[in-house]
Order: structure tokens, then C-alpha cells, then sequence
């Protein structure tokens, strides 16, 4: 038998979001640590030094199992929001970061998301302005000047509803431990033939051995909306419509007009952030799974609430031929309103939904990216729920925030299973695995 813990932890990030945790395979005695997303607005005062303390704590924080705090072996960015990626530069320079995979956007439309910077005055900042804006001009260049080794992996949106993915490598002695899966792409201009870049269609994934199943799924920009938020920004430049908007002159709006652009992007936000990278990911092929599910929160009236204080769970049932998952789904800030750019799954991706137990609710629990009916017809933990065990809906956003997150409507429909992760409180994963030897 193979034996395998691990531990995962949606910390306090407040209005942003920070995820991550690390696996332990008891034999051959290897830690390999997770990470997605890692940023914060800084609008609502203390959240930056709230996501300092938490990557503190990621560092340094004692594990039960043994330590590897100074490699992260797979980095996911869902996108290149400034609340997402206001930690990047950190995780860069203080971990050994070998994998990092993000979608790709074109440079055209990924400029204009320098508008969701807003007040930028917190002296706790990880990243300048000027940081920001070359990460959004060359993500590339900005993730290899601060951490050359890293490997980094492109999700090209291609709109097509098919996809197959191919699955774990069935060499069992295959020589890297955690490897890629999927159809490279050899037609994105802007990283040809760049060290260390590889562009892949959409059907990426990774596994660590074949114990552990990381899936991507990447949804592309809406260009309406973008053409929204470009005409906001040309009218408070005082531009004509037929103007084009530039690089300088977008940098000058972020750094001049910085409270009248974010106005624009606010305006626009809820058809903005519909786009970017799901990850599904968790333990496959085990004969045995057991674990619990726990909060560390600083608000008194979480600590007298069972539902989420202590949540055991045992997973043998999931037997299935040695086939099956048990996932946590991490939305982003796509949305799943069939209003605002919706995420269509391809069935390959859906029929894996039915063994999440832990998910994401998609951007912070915007109602303009959020429909119960949609969420429902996903059939996400359809598996999980036969057998008792309650799926757990996570919201990441910060108390004081001027959206109105999480919305009414979210707290409404998953009122028995939500849990409001914020800058108070976070919620921890552990799995104890066995996997059955080949």
C-alpha cells in the first residue's frame, strides 16, 4: 500500500484570494507544495498585511509531515487581476517556484486589466504600480527576471466545447514525479521559441505520480466587455470613440487618474472578470481516504459552529476501480450567470464535477456571476452527497468591501454549506490517503 496525507488551506486574504497546501508521499518521503492564486485589494485597510501574515504562516507553520517550505512545485494564477497576483512577486523571490501556469490572454486585451489596481497607497503593497505594469505588458519577462528556473506553462482559450485529456502516464516509473499532460501549442507569437515557456491548447493537466489529478480549464476574455471598459476609459481621457488607447496611455491612467480608471473598471467588473482558469484537482486512484475539515477564525460566533469548527470524513466508499476523485473546484472569477460570458465545461470536465467536495464560489460571490440554477445543473458532488457527506461552497472576499460581496442571493442558496472565508478566517482541508499499489 502507498500511503499519502495532505493538507490544504483557503487563507485570509480578504477581498482576494490565496489557496494552496502540500501533499506528502510517505514513500519515497517527498513534500510537494500547491499554490493558486495569491493576492488582495488593497482598498479595505489592513488586508495587505493580513495576506503577509498568511504567507508568512505558508512559509514557517509547523506541517505533520515533513517540511519543504521553500519550493512551490506547481503555481496556478486564475488571472491577472491585481487581487490575485498582488502576492506573485513574493512567492517569486522567497520560493523556489519550479511551475508556474496561467492562461494566456493577448496583450491587447490583458492591458487594460492595469485598471483594476484602485488605490494602491498601503505601504504593506508586495507590488509597486510600476510592478504591476510590467507583469500585465510581459508576464513572461516579469515571471523570469524574478525567478529564472521557473518553468512556465500557457492555457490558450481556444472556444472549442470538445476536449479529451489524456490522463496520468501509465509508466509507473516515468522519471518526474509531478509532469504535464496535454497538446502544446506552437502558433502563440508572443512566446515562441522563449526558454522555459511552453503554450498548451486547452487541455492541460498535471499529476504527481498517478496519486494526483491537477486539471485546467481556461475561459477566454470577453472582448464586449473589454470594448465597454476600453470606451469608459477613452471618455475619461476625454479621447474620441474612434481613438485607440495606447500602453502610455493606459499607464498614465493607473498612475494619474488612478480612482477615475478603477471607476471604469468597477463599472465593468462583473463582464470583466468572467474569464480566466478553473482548477479542478485532488487525490484519484486510492483504496482509502479519510480526513476533516477545519476553521481558524478570529470571529467568536464561527468558533461555536460545528458545521465547519470539525468535519470528519470517511472516503472508502470512493473505491470505484481505483478511478475515481476527490476534488476541490476552484472557480476564479469566472462566472456561471448565463447573462454575463458564462463557462461552459466540456463534458470531459463536467463528468469529473460529480466528486467535488470542496468549491470555490466563483468571484467572490458576485450575483453578476452567480445563477443557483446553473450551479445545480453542474452536479457538482453528486458522488459525494450519496453517501452523506456535504459538498463545502467557499467565498473568498473581505469584510468592508464596496461590491456587495458576497451577494444576498449567494448567501441565500447556499446557506446550509457556505463558508466566508475572509481577512478573519480561513479553512483547512487534510486527507489521509492509502493507495493501492499497481
Amino acid at each position: 500500500m502507498r500511503h499519502m496525507k495532505s493538507k490544504f488551506t483557503f487563507f485570509k486574504a480578504g477581498q482576494g484570494s490565496f489557496y494552496g497546501g502540500r501533499i506528502w508521499l510517505h514513500e519515497p518521503n517527498q513534500v510537494f507544495t500547491i499554490v493558486f492564486d495569491c493576492g488582495t485589494s488593497p482598498f479595505i485597510a489592513g488586508n495587505n498585511q493580513s495576506l503577509n501574515n498568511e504567507i508568512n504562516n505558508f512559509k514557517h507553520r509547523p506541517h505533520y509531515f515533513p517540511r519543504n517550505n521553500d519550493e512551490i512545485e506547481l503555481l496556478f494564477i486564475s488571472h491577472l487581476d491585481y487581487d490575485h497576483v498582488s502576492g506573485l512577486k513574493r512567492l517569486l523571490t522567497e520560493f523556489q517556484v519550479k511551475n508556474i501556469i496561467l492562461p494566456y490572454i493577448e496583450k491587447e486585451h490583458r492591458q487594460f486589466f492595469l485598471t483594476s489596481i484602485g488605490d494602491n497607497n498601503d505601504p504593506d503593497n508586495n507590488l509597486t504600480i510600476d510592478e504591476y505594469i510590467s507583469l500585465i505588458e510581459s508576464p513572461n519577462q516579469f515571471i523570469a527576471q524574478n525567478s529564472e528556473r521557473t518553468r512556465q506553462f500557457y492555457i490558450k482559450p481556444n472556444g472549442k466545447t470538445e476536449i479529451e485529456y489524456q490522463g496520468y502516464d501509465n509508466n509507473e516509473n516515468q522519471s518526474d514525479n509531478v509532469y504535464p499532460r496535454g497538446t502544446l501549442n506552437n502558433e502563440t507569437t508572443e512566446l515562441i521559441n522563449l526558454p522555459n515557456v511552453f503554450v498548451y491548447e486547452n487541455d492541460l493537466q498535471f499529476f504527481i505520480k498517478r496519486n494526483w489529478e491537477f486539471t485546467t480549464f481556461a475561459k477566454s476574455v470577453s472582448e464586449t466587455a473589454i470594448d465597454k471598459l476600453h470606451n469608459c476609459l477613452k471618455k475619461k481621457l476625454k479621447k474620441k470613440a474612434t481613438d485607440n488607447l495606447s500602453l502610455d496611455d493606459l499607464k498614465n491612467l493607473v498612475t494619474t487618474y488612478r480612482k477615475e480608471a478603477h471607476k471604469c473598471y468597477t463599472d465593468c467588473i462583473g463582464d470583466i472578470n468572467s474569464h480566466g482558469l478553473v482548477l479542478l484537482h485532488g487525490p484519484i486512484r486510492f483504496e482509502h481516504l479519510c480526513g476533516d475539515i477545519y476553521t481558524n477564525c478570529e470571529l467568536n460566533n464561527f468558533h461555536n459552529d460545528n458545521r465547519y469548527h470539525r468535519h470528519f470524513f470517511d472516503e472508502h466508499h470512493f473505491n470505484n476501480n481505483n478511478r475515481s476523485m476527490l476534488g476541490t473546484l476552484l472557480f476564479g472569477d469566472t462566472s456561471i450567470n448565463p447573462g454575463n460570458n458564462p463557462i461552459v465545461f466540456p463534458k470531459a470536465f463536467k463528468d469529473k464535477l460529480v466528486n467535488v467536495h470542496v468549491v470555490q464560489v466563483p468571484h467572490h460571490g458576485s450575483s453578476k456571476n452567480w445563477d443557483f440554477a446553473e450551479f445545480e445543473a453542474l452536479n457538482i458532488g453528486d458522488n459525494v452527497n450519496r453517501w452523506g457527506n456535504r459538498v463545502i461552497a467557499v467565498c473568498n472576499f473581505g469584510y468592508g468591501n464596496k461590491f456587495g460581496h458576497p451577494s444576498h442571493q449567494v448567501l441565500n442558496d447556499l446557506r446550509s454549506t457556505i463558508f466566508l472565508n475572509s481577512q478573519f478566517s480561513r479553512l483547512n482541508i487534510r486527507y489521509d490517503i492509502i493507495h493501492q499499489r499497481p
